[in-house]
């Protein structure tokens, strides 16, 4: 109608036609007329190219790129569903962890859990008027599962399955734990565990650990170089079953401080594609020993500035036992 009332003199347009064997095909039509001096139509030139070829190929990536779309909402759908359980998860762990406490003893901690939730978890507390127990333990991998078997060992401890006898020696325990927990019953994860029995009549501390970064004992003093690694060198709880776990025995001195952690502490990518080691983290706790307004915060404060982010990869956990004067 607009070629015939001379509004235009051409146009151009995709459309399907009908093949001469009755398939239907794609064609960029182009149509343009021939007008006499008076304007009116004398000859109308069309041409069609054949574009089936490119419009299947455009309604392919179209059809690809919404696929893409739902394939991404499915996906992020899981990811927040995901996160919720993780931070579900890490909330739980923290509502079954001790809180502070004070006495001959003065015990504080602080749990981080990461953006993918690990498996830390540790205890304090006294099993009877001499006897205060503390451990802190970290299963292998990320995710709900490790957490969940943190929570059992947890729960094993403070059920009262375990006798008092028992609690109060350290290699039996872990010895029990590596029996009960082997690796091949919990989907392959195991733990390792720093596990400690203070005697307050005595003054001393027996300690036993499963492949666990060794605890820190730190003078009431300054002298940075008196600082002892405890640690008795024993393999991961349930990786194997012919394991052998010993103790070992220090004097704790009135002042003195214990610190129990988890390598989340000193696992840490820095911005410049490194790594801190356990050597690091001792040096930083060996400059800070003694210094007054020196706090698990303020530690906590110092390793969150070395991260990339502000954020942690793994699980941070942090004990300390300080031993009244």
């Amino acid at each position: 109608d607009y070629l015939l009332s001379g509004r235009i003199d051409s146009y151009r347009t995709a459309k399907q036609f009908i093949h001469a064997d009755g398939h239907l095909v794609w064609g960029d039509l182009s149509l343009s007329c021939l007008r006499t001096p008076e304007g009116d139509v004398e000859r109308l030139i069309g041409q069609v190219t054949d574009i089936t070829n490119e419009v299947e190929a455009q309604q392919k990536l179209t059809q690809r790129d919404e696929q893409n779309r739902i394939l991404t909402k499915r996906l992020q759908a899981k990811t927040d569903r995901l996160t919720a359980e993780l931070q579900s998860a890490a909330a739980y762990v923290a509502t079954i962890l001790p809180g502070d406490l004070d006495g001959t003893v003065a015990v504080s901690s602080r749990y981080v859990p990461s953006r993918a939730l690990a498996g830390d978890c540790f205890d304090y507390r006294w099993i009877d008027g001499d006897h205060l127990i503390a451990y802190l333990l970290d299963v292998s991998g990320h995710g709900i599962q490790p957490a969940l078997l943190s929570v059992s060992v947890h729960n094993l401890l403070r059920s009262g399955s375990i006798p008092g006898s028992v609690l109060m020696q350290p290699d039996r325990v872990l010895a029990e734990l590596n029996e009960l927990f082997s690796m091949e019953k919990h989907a392959g994860n195991y733990f390792t565990i720093w596990y400690g029995v203070y005697e307050a009549s005595t003054q001393t501390l027996t300690y036993c650990s499963g492949g666990h970064p060794p605890a820190l004992l730190m003078p009431a003093t300054a002298d940075a170089a008196a600082i002892a690694q405890l640690s008795t060198g024993g393999m991961p709880v349930g990786m194997f079953s012919d394991a052998e776990y010993g103790c070992a025995t220090v004097h704790v001195t009135p002042g003195d401080a214990l610190l129990l952690y988890s390598d989340g502490v000193y696992e840490i990518p820095t911005p410049a594609g490194q790594t801190w080691s356990l050597k690091e983290f001792t040096a930083l706790c060996e400059q800070r020993a003694g210094t007054p307004g020196c706090t698990l915060d303020t530690l906590i404060d110092t390793l969150r500035r070395q991260t990339t982010d502000g954020a942690f990869d793994d699980d941070l956990t942090l004990v300390c036992l300080k031993f009244a004067d």
